[in-house]
């Protein structure tokens, strides 16, 4: 077994339950809030994460898979300390348990905000900076939008209404997103 394998295991754990959190998360928008009102917001939240969390695997498996050796510290400061944030924010999703509660769904969002947004900031912080430090070549474009993600994580612990948190979701997706076809299209 090589030492990408052999980290690959614990990432793809951790990876797996973050999914796990996410489908289930996805179908209590759809079984417990309107779909109308808040239920897409917090679908496209799921959706867009489950794609940035495919979207990991494959840098992990690109930045890694050639290696040899590994310390440990590099291992819990780079791939799992991501993982960990990554996980955490699919924990801290703020989407109702149940429709008998009858929490206002926007309302519950807004006050359990902060620790998913603080967990997302984190992660792509953390993404957006180590490259540099494990020697990994980026597009400045790359660079460029990885900071984008980063000020729209954290934009999401100050802002404070339902409607600027829609626009957010819009931005972030369209930036995540973006940053993929532009991965793409430098592979070609």
């Amino acid at each position: 077994m090589s030492i990408f394998e052999y980290l690959a295991t614990m990432v793809a754990i951790v990876l797996g339950l973050a999914a796990a959190n996410l489908l289930k998360a996805f179908s209590k928008t759809i079984i417990t809030i309107n779909w109308r009102g808040l239920g897409w917001f917090l679908s496209l939240w799921c959706t867009i994460l489950l794609l940035v969390l495919l979207g990991f695997f494959w840098a992990f498996w690109r930045l890694y898979s050639d290696s040899i050796e590994i310390s440990i510290w590099e291992f819990i400061c780079v791939p799992f300390f991501l993982v960990i944030c990554f996980f955490l924010s699919t924990e801290f999703l703020p989407v109702p348990e149940n429709s008998e509660d009858k929490i206002d769904p926007y309302k519950y969002f807004i006050e359990a905000r902060k620790p998913f947004f603080i967990t997302l900031f984190l992660f792509w912080a953390h993404f957006t900076i180590v490259p540099s430090f494990i020697g990994y070549e980026q597009p400045v474009l790359e660079i460029y939008f990885g900071w984008l993600m980063v000020i729209l994580s954290f934009s999401g612990i100050l802002l404070t209404t339902i409607r600027a948190h829609k626009i957010l979701v819009l931005l972030w997706s369209a930036g995540f997103l973006s940053q993929e076809a532009l991965q793409i299209a430098i592979g070609l």
